[in-house]
């Protein structure tokens, strides 16, 4: 997969020494972005920083695909691993940007990623929190 993850970045430009594969071609459209994102997350062979990347730069992105994705790997760290928490802390920026929360996963949080979903909307939208979280 990472093979062809870096062919749809590479064609026809060579990439700097600092910046990475996602940086190299900002013609692709945000919605591939997320798509590739997702995948790295989702790649058993992709390195533990290039999921951390993932993550976190998911957090600008929204809609079925990232949600699912980023709850998914939540689900599968039992909600304690960092990449978990850097899943839970996107999750909960995408949800106070968009003004809506997935409640019944809301209700699934525990450990860890709760926190950091409940500390990223205490802090940029206080009214998506359920009464008494805090």
């Amino acid at each position: 997969m990472r093979t062809w993850l870096e062919g749809l970045f590479t064609k026809g430009r060579r990439r700097t020494s600092d910046e990475t594969v996602l940086e190299s071609r900002a013609e692709i459209s945000p919605e591939e972005r997320a798509v590739l994102l997702v995948g790295i997350l989702d790649d058993p062979t992709a390195r533990e920083d290039e999921k951390f990347d993932a993550a976190m730069d998911l957090e600008s992105f929204s809609g079925p695909l990232v949600e699912s994705g980023l709850i998914r790997i939540i689900r599968a760290e039992d909600f304690t691993s960092v990449l978990a928490q850097l899943c839970a802390e996107s999750l909960g920026g995408i949800w106070a940007r968009t003004g809506r929360v997935d409640l019944a996963f809301m209700t699934e949080l525990r450990g860890q990623a709760k926190n950091e979903v409940f500390a990223v909307l205490g802090d940029r939208a206080p009214h998506l929190l359920p009464p008494g979280a805090f």
